[in-house]
């Protein structure tokens, strides 16, 4: 029987899949007979004691395809394929489609060899699939969630900074027409402008943690300069 299981949205992440794969066979003690990966697809074979799984993966553009068949014996076999088409023609004769059919007996497959009731490597390799699955997705969401986070922070400390700046630049104008001497101020204000501009550059190349370091950096500036300007006053 040929299992099938869909890794949807992870597209991308086809060889980190594909060499975590490999990895967590290692570590559940699974012997990895061979491997090859092209970009097309990728073939693992493995082997414990007397079974043998060949896992294909498919990228299938933002999704993952992967299926797998474990050699056992004639007997086993026949009652395999015997129960798959029991139900299989079962769900005909109760109203489904061939379609609906195929699907719900491929999704059911997948899961019986989750279970365990398809026989050790067959659970072994199913569960792997999944939790490489589950690690890696985790993985990918707690990245884009920093990102978003890192994006926020960058989007907060931008508009403090542009406004302080702003507001900076307005008194220090007021001052320039009284006559006072503000040259420490604007040189200060100058340079923070510059590193703002940096930041967002930084950012717009999403380097988020450069960003943030400019803009606190910035700010720290504005700082000193609003300390100075309350003396002039």
């Amino acid at each position: 029987m040929t299992y099938s299981y869909r890794i949807v949205g992870l597209g991308q992440y086809y060889r980190k899949y594909f060499d975590r794969l490999l990895n967590n066979f290692s570590t559940a003690g699974i012997e990895v007979m061979n491997r090859t990966f092209s970009p097309q697809f990728s073939e693992i074979n493995v082997r414990h004691e007397h079974e043998v799984a060949n896992i294909k993966i498919y990228p299938q553009y933002n999704d993952l395809l992967v299926t797998f068949e474990v050699k056992e014996d004639v007997g086993h076999r026949t009652l395999e394929f015997a129960k798959t088409g029991l139900r299989f023609f079962g769900s005909i004769l109760t109203g489904g489609s061939v379609v609906d059919a195929t699907i719900s007996t491929v999704e059911e497959s997948f899961d019986n060899a989750l279970s365990g009731n398809a026989g050790y490597l067959a659970s072994t390799v199913a569960n792997i699939i999944k939790s490489t699955e589950d690690s890696l997705r985790h993985e990918v969401e707690e990245r884009i969630r920093q990102v978003r986070e890192s994006m926020e922070e960058v989007n907060n400390l931008a508009t403090s900074v542009r406004s302080r700046i702003i507001t900076i630049q307005e008194e220090l104008d007021i001052l320039k027409s009284e006559g006072k001497d503000v040259s420490k101020i604007e040189l200060r204000v100058n340079r923070a402008k510059q590193l703002y501009d940096e930041a967002m550059s930084e950012a717009g190349r999403r380097n988020y943690m450069n960003a943030i370091a400019k803009l606190e950096a910035a700010s720290r500036l504005l700082d000193r300069a609003e300390g100075l300007l309350s003396e002039v006053y």
